[in-house]
Formats: structure tokens, C-alpha cells, sequence
């Protein structure tokens, strides 16, 4: 395995990895190394950001992953195990997927739509986290018909009944009738309840919510309520994710 690749498994991206090796370098086997493609050993470890990585556990770790991606269906809970017997994403996975996964990218009870089921936890924390830009796509319809300038409200931020300002997003009204408008919301964050909520900071209800993108996944590869689709291992989603930035 090539230095970049291991620390591809270890940081995510590819760029960085390199750009790290390079600039900054990584031990291995307690010495400096700057060249990306300087092959590890069976026995070799590399030291980085305070921790210690054996060749073999990492090979481990890149086999292990596992990336699936699912429609929920409306009336389904998003966790693994209901007290009161209601219906779950555990029940919609039953024979479908062995290794224990978990979702990234909660939806409630009453919407439906796109949901990334890993056991990747460094991917998990990449997709949710802001700053990386990892787009959320939303088809909203609305009680009522929001005004223009109420939508540049939307897009400009604004601040939820909890106190927090939301970060600019991209809103377009794809269809409206006499009492109620169906919306398109890109966001890059994603709070609790975080549209319903920007929608009732305007005055309106959220009649149905549903995820049709997730970065550079789409509703069309899962289009019934209720599939499921295997991505790949870790390289194949990785490259896929930054593809979306280029």
C-alpha cells in the first residue's frame, strides 16, 4: 500500500493526504517521509496527528467499510429500535444488510427520502460538518405561498424559535397551486428540524419534506420507497464524494 493510500483511509481526502506527505511528511517506522507514493511494508506503521497506525490495521479498516444508500419511506423512524413498535429503518434493512450500520443524516418520522447508511464514522463527520459543503437537496411542500422576498429571507439565514441563524441556502418555488407552494431547499448544514422550523420562522407549515440529494448521490438511483443500494467500498464512495467538487 502506498503512503498516500493509507493515509487516504486515516483523513479522508486524497489532495490533502498528498498534500500533507509533502509538505509536512509522515513517520514511518519513526522516520520522516515527503514522497506520497513510498510503498509501506507488512510490519510498517506511520504516526499521524498524534497516533499510531499499523499497516495491517488499516488494510483492516479499508475492507471493512461497508455504504449503502436508502429511500426512506414516510412513516418509518430513523433508529434501529422503537419501544412502542413503530416501524424502522432496522425493519426496512432485515436480510438486506449484514454489517451493523448506522445513518447519516436523520430524517423525521413524517418525511421521507434519501438516507447514507455506513459504519464509517470519518466519513459520517465529513459529510454532516459544514464547512466541507456537502449539499442537502429538499422538495418542500408548503401551507401557502411564501413571497419572493420571504424566500431571499430563507436564503439569506434566518433565526429558528431555538435562537440559531441558519447559513445561506439556495431556495426556488418549483410549483404552486391556490393554498400551497412546492419548494426546492439546498442547505449545507443540517440542524434538528432545521427546515420545518426555517419554514415556520416565515409564518408557513410544512405539509411534506423529502431529501432527494445527499452530495453527489440522488433520489433516481433509490427511486421507491423502501430501496436500497450498495455504493461500493471506502475508494469508490471517496472518489465519488470529491468528484462532486470538481
Amino acid at each position: 500500500m502506498k503512503l498516500q493510500k493509507a493515509l487516504q483511509i486515516i483523513s479522508l481526502s486524497r489532495r490533502h493526504s498528498s498534500e500533507h506527505i509533502l509538505t509536512k511528511g509522515v513517520k514511518v517506522n519513526g522516520k520522516l517521509v515527503k514522497e506520497p507514493w513510498h510503498e509501506l511494508k507488512e510490519n510498517d506503521f506511520i504516526e499521524f496527528n498524534n497516533k499510531k497506525y499499523y499497516l495491517s490495521e488499516l488494510q483492516k479498516k479499508a475492507e471493512s467499510k461497508v455504504y449503502y444508500l436508502l429511500n426512506k419511506p414516510k412513516g418509518v423512524l430513523c433508529t434501529f429500535k422503537d419501544q412502542y413498535g413503530r416501524k424502522t429503518i432496522n425493519d426496512l434493512l432485515k436480510g438486506k444488510i449484514e454489517k451493523r450500520v448506522f445513518y447519516v443524516g436523520r430524517l423525521d418520522y413524517d418525511s421521507s427520502g434519501l438516507l447514507l447508511l455506513t459504519n464509517d464514522g470519518d466519513l459520517a463527520n465529513y459529510l454532516l460538518r459544514p464547512e466541507n459543503k456537502v449539499t442537502k437537496v429538499y422538495e418542500v411542500l408548503v401551507k401557502g405561498t411564501p413571497s419572493k422576498k420571504e424566500l431571499r429571507t430563507l436564503e439569506e439565514g434566518i433565526t429558528l424559535e431555538t435562537g440559531y441563524k441558519t447559513m445561506k441556502s439556495k431556495v426556488k418555488i418549483l410549483k404552486k397551486d391556490k393554498d400551497q407552494a412546492l419548494l426546492q431547499i439546498s442547505l449545507n448544514e443540517g440542524k434538528k428540524r432545521q427546515i420545518k422550523l426555517m419554514i415556520k420562522a416565515l409564518g408557513y407549515k410544512v405539509i411534506e419534506l423529502k431529501r432527494i440529494k445527499f452530495g453527489p448521490w440522488s433520489i433516481e438511483e433509490v427511486p421507491e420507497p423502501g430501496d436500497i443500494k450498495y455504493l461500493g467500498g471506502r475508494e469508490e464512495v471517496r472518489n465519488r464524494l470529491l468528484s462532486n467538487f470538481s
